[in-house]
């Protein structure tokens, strides 16, 4: 067969790239980095994404260019270079590697390991489900089945590496997969269906040596994946019929408004308001932007009450004053002034009456700052309007370990200093009755309480997770009703950093089910499926594994699997014109809904235009309803504007 007969589908290609580090996350990019970047991707250090380092140099040989991927300075352990085209199946892979690390011990994304790994990855359907063909340790030739935590071996054998490159070879016809490292008398003939299709390249654990990648395709391969990319297509097609496009309703200025608004009707029930908190003040205003009252001094981090406290509205528990200012790096790379706040208040959302004001409880390690549990709950009152104080600390990783419980005037009902299993972000404390005595439980992080103060129980599985490496603390947590089966709610998720998902006996903390689906850091509650009772869970990834999406029924059964992008994190759940749908929306190529399994039905082109090329730090994204309007907008924040879109007519 003639060379030209063969399809080159990507090929490793350096020309422009500047000599050193590149594709540095947070850096402006060149040119050849774009280019680059439009046929390679680098899933593990996504360029827009977090303050890390992509760990990849240029470097000069005497024949030209390669790659190098030296020991890790910071962020993961692992560094890979994938295609984009997720529905690849059948081709031809070829790359020159030097492995140079033998061992390599535990890190954020597998917390048994100990040798270095260095070769192709193919039909990657997440970075954390594919095929590896490599060499594992310089001792052996391995290919591996890689699915969350399991490492299946579906051939292996004994090597000895010659000095400098090794060429490793993968053929994929069908289910058969083909394997070879000719000059290390290696060759490999095994089937497995796991992973029908997905992104093919190179990934690394350790230092190593990469100094040609390339992907073909045999005529007879490409017709089939057009053939497949074709059905596909059509079915999109199909899909996306009856999904209405998104519109621009309405733009509003962020500068003249003084601050990104919430949404909520804090102010009358039913009535969507907005609630700015600017630099100075306190502002309500109606959905058309009249004011309804204001407060003359910096109010920070509110959040509202359950339930509405009659005719006043929903209460608004907020911090004011400032203790102390401290410069900080942020994950997005920028340095901010952030202020310890001295006072906590509750405001009256009809009108914005101070209720009461009571001095912070004195700070205790590193604080960033404090903040509440997501709402307020029925501890003690039955009303609803119990609230919990928390602390956010640098030393503890974003979380903390001190709570306070308080009622609606802000007299204190009880502290706990939780040992262990500690609470991580914002959505790491959820209030709910547990027990069915007409009271809320609180749960942090791995440990429920009581009303009262007391524990009820501390997650069975805290210990396990304090020994895996970058999970010392729950990132977030869901709990609630969430299978309409009395047997087996209520039910709590537990997202545990890189221990991934707990699915858990309210009750008792015993575990039912774990899910390791990568750094797992927030949740969102859906209800996507009707054809099953109750709601879904959707954790969604972050540190190590950016951007797996996965959604779990509420009983913890697994339903599915997705990564529409390597930045996450971030879905939110929109009625989109009477369905319920997932908007992803964490950078330009993604702005898309998805359905109920998983598979995406609109692409939102418009969306994508006012995103631009921003990072994805530098964009907003929030489903929000203004006015006595019941639609479900999709709010896109850019360049200081803020975007409302609806479904098309």
């Amino acid at each position: 067969m003639a060379a030209t007969d063969i399809k080159v589908i990507a090929a490793l290609d350096l020309t422009g790239l500047p000599e050193g580090e590149i594709l540095k996350p947070l850096e402006p990019l060149s040119a050849a980095e774009c280019a680059f970047l439009r046929i390679w991707q680098t899933p593990l250090t996504p360029w827009g994404g977090f303050r890390v380092n992509s760990d990849i140099y240029v470097e000069p040989t005497a024949t030209g260019r390669r790659l190098r991927f030296p020991r890790t300075r910071s962020g993961s352990a692992v560094r890979a270079l994938v295609t984009g085209d997720e529905n690849l199946r059948d081709c031809c892979i070829s790359a020159l590697v030097e492995p140079v690390d033998v061992e390599m011990g535990p890190h954020a994304d597998r917390s048994d390991c100990t040798e270095a790994l260095a070769g192709i990855v193919f039909r990657m359907h997440t970075s954390r489900w594919y095929y590896q063909f490599a060499i594992e340790g310089r001792r052996r030739a391995v290919l591996y089945r890689r699915r969350d935590d399991e490492w299946f071996v579906l051939a292996a054998q004994d090597v000895v590496l010659p000095e400098g490159p090794v060429a490793l070879q993968v053929e994929l016809d069908g289910n058969g997969i083909r394997a070879a490292a000719p000059e290390l008398q290696v060759e490999f003939h095994v089937t497995d269906t796991m992973f029908g299709a997905g992104k093919a390249g190179y990934r690394t654990l350790g230092a190593s040596v990469l100094s040609d990648l390339r992907i073909t395709a045999y005529p007879w391969q490409a017709r089939r994946n057009a053939r497949r990319v074709a059905t596909l297509d059509a079915a999109y097609t199909e899909r996306s019929r009856p999904v209405p496009d998104a519109v621009l309703r309405q733009t509003l200025d962020l500068e003249t408004l003084g601050g990104t608004p919430r949404f909520e009707d804090f102010a009358s029930p039913g009535r969507i308001d907005m609630l700015v908190a600017a630099k100075d003040r306190l502002r309500a205003l109606t959905a058309a932007g009249e004011e309804i009252w204001r407060l003359d001094e910096p109010i920070r981090n509110p959040v509202f009450s359950r339930s509405h406290d009659g005719a006043h509205g929903r209460l608004i528990y907020a911090l004011a004053g400032s203790r102390k200012v401290v410069s900080r790096a942020n994950v997005n790379g920028s340095v901010t002034d952030q202020s310890v706040q001295n006072e906590m208040v509750i405001i009256r959302g009809a009108d914005g009456q101070v209720l009461a004001r009571a001095e912070l409880p004195p700070e205790e390690g590193d604080m960033r700052y404090y903040d509440w549990s997501p709402s307020s709950g029925a501890l003690q009152d039955p009303d609803g309007f119990d609230i919990v104080l928390r602390e956010w600390r640098q030393d503890m990783g974003g979380g903390g370990c001190r709570l306070w419980a308080l009622d609606r005037d802000l007299r204190q009902l009880w502290f706990h200093r939780q040992e262990g299993a500690h609470y991580g972000h914002h959505a790491a404390l959820a209030l709910h009755d547990v027990i069915g005595d007409g009271r809320d439980e609180l749960l942090a992080g791995g440990c429920m309480y009581r009303g009262d103060g007391t524990l009820l129980w501390r997650h069975d599985g805290a210990d396990e997770m304090w020994n895996i490496d970058n999970a010392r603390h729950y990132d977030a947590v869901a709990l609630g009703n969430f299978t309409a089966d009395p047997d087996v709610d209520p039910v709590a998720f537990l997202l545990g950093g890189s221990a991934g998902v707990y699915v858990v006996d309210a009750r008792t903390g015993r575990t039912r089910a774990v899910h390791r689906i990568g750094h797992a850091q927030g949740r969102v509650i859906c209800n996507l499926r009707h054809d099953l009772p109750g709601s879904q869970i959707l954790a969604v990834t972050r540190w190590g594994n950016y951007g797996i999406l996965t959604l779990l029924a509420g009983d913890g059964t697994r339903l599915w699997t997705r990564q529409p992008d390597y930045v996450g994190q971030g879905c939110a759940q929109v009625n989109w014109a009477g369905r319920n749908l997932l908007w992803t929306n964490t950078s330009r190529q993604v702005q898309a809904l998805y359905d109920a399994h998983g598979h995406k039905v609109k692409a939102l082109t418009e969306l994508m235009r006012i995103y631009g090329n921003e990072p994805r730090m530098r964009v907003g994204a929030s489903v929000v309803r203004r006015g006595a309007d019941t639609t479900e907008y999709l709010a896109l924040n850019s360049r200081g504007k803020l975007h409302l879109f609806g479904p098309s007519a």
